[in-house]
Formats: C-alpha cells, structure tokens, sequence
C-alpha cells in the first residue's frame, strides 16, 4: 500500500536547521517520504501530506492526521532540501500537465 523508500535520508545542513526550529523530527520526515503524494515542481521534488494521502493510510499509520500540511523538499537524488508545515496545497505548481491532478491548483 505504501511506497517503496529509503530508510535512511541524508538532510542538508539547511534542512537540519530549518527542521530544528521548526520542531520537525526526522520520523515526520520519513512517514512524509513514505505517505506523502510526488508533485516535482520549482527544480525540487515536494512530499506532501494532505487530506487524501490520510484518508488513504489512516489505518496503516494513525498518526498522519497529525502531519497534515507537512511538506518535505528533496533533490533528484533524495537529498532532503527544507521541510516545513504548510496546508495549502495550490501554491505548488506543478511542471508537467500529467501532473496537475496531484494538487488542485489548476482548478
């Protein structure tokens, strides 16, 4: 049901600080990896944790709806970039037209 991921990540001296004072702990980051819908957009691969993606895996991890909005960026080779807590979804625009059913932006 889920996908298949890394488990182990490597962080960016960024993501580390930003995670640090944003209170994001690395299993958020890894369940966001793990649950989170693909959208690659703005050069960078956004892990998003929205109300599908809860709705989908709530019985296999209960603690989702506490990630909801949680959005993890990573390079092309897994390089987590930034994370941070945003729910609104529409702000990422996504590069290719097949990808445009993956957020609601287009609309």
């Amino acid at each position: 049901m889920s996908k298949d991921f890394k488990e182990e990540f490597t962080l960016t001296h960024h993501a580390k600080t930003r995670m640090d004072g944003r209170g994001i702990a690395s299993h958020t980051i890894q369940m966001v990896l793990e649950f989170g819908r693909e959208i690659r957009a703005k050069g960078a691969i956004f892990h998003v944790i929205g109300k599908w993606e809860i709705q989908q895996f709530q019985k296999l991890e209960p603690r989702l709806k506490d990630l909801e909005g949680v959005q993890v960026l990573t390079t092309e080779d897994g390089r987590v970039i930034t994370a941070y807590r945003n729910r609104n979804l529409r702000q990422i625009k996504p590069i290719h037209r097949s990808q445009r059913h993956l957020n609601w932006s287009c609309l």
